[in-house]
C-alpha cells in the first residue's frame, strides 16, 4: 500500500535536510583565470614550480608528499608542500576559481562562516616539547566573491589564517609519516574563539580544539552583501613582498538547529510507525 500524504511530506522533509547537510560537491570545480604574477617558489623534491592552478580544485590534501619525500599527514605543524598540491600566487597575481554549485550565506552555517580557503600554512613549533611556539603570520592576500563571474565584490579576510590543514582527527605526531584512521571534516570551520593562543598546545590539543574541523581560512559572505556566489578571485597586491600558496577551497555545510535534528527524527519515527501499519 502507499503510505499516507503525511509521511510522504515527512520523508521529503527528511531529504531536504539531507541536501542541506551533505552538500553534493563542497570543492571548487573549475579554474577561471591564473595570473601568477611576479616569481613563486617550487617544489624541493622536483624543482618544479607552483604554477599549476588544477591544484586548487577538488578537496584539501591529507597525505602530503609521498613515503619516499618525507611524506607526512597533514598536521597543525606539516603543511602541503608538494608542486601537485598547491598553486602559488606571485605579487600581482590572482587566481580565480568556480563552483558548480553556489556557496550560500546560509544562516545554520556553524559560526556565520560560509567558506574555507585552505593553503599551506602550519605553525612554528619546540621540536623539544612538541608544542606551538607562537601564532601564524596570516590573513595576507585579497579574497573577492561574484555570483555572476563578472563583478567582484571583496569580503573579509585573508588567505592562509590561523588554521592549518588538518586530515585526520587521531593524529598525535606533528610529522606523522601515515594517514589516520578518523578523517577531519573539511567542510566543517574551526570555531574562532577556540584557539585565540596556541602556544604550548600539542598536535592532539591543537586537533581536539578543532572539534572535528580539517582546519581553513573563514570567510562570511556577509560582508559581500551577497546570497550567494558562484565565484572567487584571490589577489596578491603587487606590492606584495609574500607569495600566496592555495591548496583548496570549500562551502561549508549547514548545520541544522537542535529542534530541527529533533522534529526530522520525529518525522523518521512517525514515517517507520505509518509503514508498519499499511503492511
Amino acid at each position: 500500500m502507499k503510505i499516507t500524504s503525511l509521511a510522504a511530506s515527512l520523508m521529503l522533509g527528511l531529504a531536504s535536510l539531507a541536501n542541506v547537510v551533505n552538500a553534493a560537491d563542497p570543492w571548487a570545480d573549475n579554474v577561471v583565470q591564473y595570473l601568477q604574477g611576479g616569481p613563486v617558489g617550487s617544489d624541493w623534491v622536483t624543482s618544479e614550480p607552483f604554477t599549476n592552478p588544477q591544484t586548487a580544485l577538488g578537496q584539501p590534501t591529507r597525505m602530503a608528499g609521498t613515503p619516499e619525500t618525507w611524506g607526512t599527514a597533514t598536521t597543525p605543524f606539516s603543511s602541503a608542500y608538494r608542486s601537485y598540491e598547491l598553486v602559488s600566487i606571485g605579487a600581482g597575481g590572482s587566481l580565480t576559481l568556480q563552483f558548480n554549485e553556489p556557496v550560500i550565506d546560509h544562516p545554520l552555517n556553524p559560526f556565520g562562516i560560509d567558506l574555507l580557503v585552505f593553503g599551506n600554512s602550519f605553525y612554528s613549533i619546540d621540536f623539544g616539547a612538541g608544542t606551538a611556539t607562537g601564532p601564524i603570520d596570516a590573513n595576507i592576500g585579497v579574497i573577492e566573491v561574484s555570483a555572476n563571474g563578472v563583478d567582484f565584490v571583496p569580503v573579509t579576510g585573508g588567505v592562509d589564517g590561523k588554521f592549518p590543514t588538518v586530515g585526520y582527527l587521531d593524529t598525535t605526531d606533528p610529522f606523522a609519516a601515515t594517514a589516520g584512521s578518523v578523517l577531519s571534516d573539511f567542510t566543517k570551520p574551526v570555531n574562532p574563539a577556540a584557539l585565540t593562543n596556541v602556544v604550548g598546545m600539542n598536535t592532539a590539543q591543537i586537533i581536539a580544539a578543532y572539534d572535528g574541523s580539517g582546519g581553513g581560512s573563514g570567510i562570511d559572505l556577509a560582508s559581500s552583501g551577497l546570497s550567494s556566489v558562484s565565484f572567487v578571485r584571490i589577489s596578491n597586491p603587487a606590492d606584495s613582498l609574500r607569495t600566496i600558496e592555495i591548496d583548496a577551497l570549500a562551502d561549508v555545510r549547514a548545520v541544522p538547529e537542535p529542534t530541527t535534528i529533533g522534529l526530522l527524527a520525529l518525522a523518521a519515527t512517525s514515517v517507520a510507525a505509518l509503514r508498519r501499519r499499511q503492511q
